[in-house]
């Protein structure tokens, strides 16, 4: 695997880990385990912000060696829209990746930013993406209004729309939240703390896939090699840090055990959360205004029809 493509596989694996669990069709299943009421505290609180500001620290393993990247997220709520609404909310997610290498240009750094962007009319809501990618430039849309019309017409809505709502580029913060409720399992939560530039009271939880997914998810993975090991990017468990005073996820890491028949596990994918800001002051709109390709894009990749293919739709 080159050094390019590892960049590309951290930048996919940081937005979309969980993109390969949409395909899986059925209403949520929670387990009454003691843990699980701390996440589902934790998600309400998500769906009911009216903003949310914070720093992010992303964190990958590709071929045993670690890729990080930082950035800024922002979301604000929607007017008058329901919390479990298709679009509830607006977001923009900045990430900057400090790689550098031979092909890389120092005066243009790696970066990628994603918009979601309500329109002023109700016909053209849309999801814009830009990265810059050692001299590589993309530039993507996903026509949310036509997601949702064709969402109308399908014949079991209820599944369809509760894994839409768990896409992380289509549910903000809270889509990750949604997820990770709906395919994980929590024992009982411990005390913890961490510490960065401050120092934050957690309740730490760690989790499983359920049972009733399991089997499926490691099939849409690859299933198991001839020596009955996992893939290498399945993520068979899971730890969560939630604030004690907030229920604010701070940090997510996803790990992967090598089988059924071992304990030990290894850090996947992490994503920890920094100055932290909910119910602030209202985020200026400019913030969330739909990308514009810039110069030397010749071709804008419309994603809506893949998006409806991973759904079924």
């Amino acid at each position: 695997m080159t050094d390019m493509t590892k960049r590309r596989t951290f930048l996919n694996t940081a937005l979309s880990i969980f993109v390969g669990f949409a395909a899986l069709l059925g209403g949520a299943v929670y387990a009454q385990n003691e843990g699980d009421k701390y996440v589902l505290d934790s998600l309400k609180m998500l769906l009911t912000a009216n903003t949310i500001e914070c720093d992010i620290l992303l964190e990958t393993y590709v071929d045993g060696k670690e890729y990080t990247a930082r950035g800024r997220y922002e979301e604000q709520a929607l007017p008058k829209n329901a919390p479990d609404s298709f679009l509830r909310s607006m977001y923009r997610l900045e990430i900057n990746f400090p790689m550098n290498t031979s092909t890389a240009n120092d005066s243009e750094p790696n970066r990628m930013t994603l918009v979601c962007s309500p329109s002023e009319t109700p016909d053209k809501n849309l999801i814009t993406q830009y990265s810059f990618i050692e001299g590589t430039q993309e530039f993507s849309t996903i026509d949310l209004t036509r997601l949702e019309r064709r969402l109308q017409s399908a014949s079991n809505k209820k599944a369809v729309f509760a894994q839409i709502s768990e896409v992380r580029h289509l549910g903000g913060l809270a889509g990750t939240l949604r997820q990770i409720s709906r395919f994980y399992e929590f024992s009982a939560p411990t005390q913890d703390k961490l510490q960065d530039e401050e120092t934050v009271a957690t309740w730490k939880l760690t989790g499983t896939l359920r049972s009733i997914y399991h089997t499926d998810l490691l099939k849409q993975f690859g299933g198991l090699d001839k020596n009955g090991h996992y893939p290498a990017d399945f993520p068979s468990d899971i730890e969560v840090w939630l604030g004690r005073h907030n229920d604010f996820p701070y940090k997510i890491r996803f790990l992967r055990r090598t089988s059924e028949k071992t304990s030990q596990k290894k850090p996947l994918f992490q994503e920890s959360f920094y100055k932290v800001n909910v119910n602030g002051p209202p985020i200026p709109a400019s913030k969330f205004a739909p990308l514009t390709p810039p110069d030397g894009i010749l071709r804008v990749q419309d994603e809506t029809a893949n998006v409806l293919k991973t759904l079924g739709l």
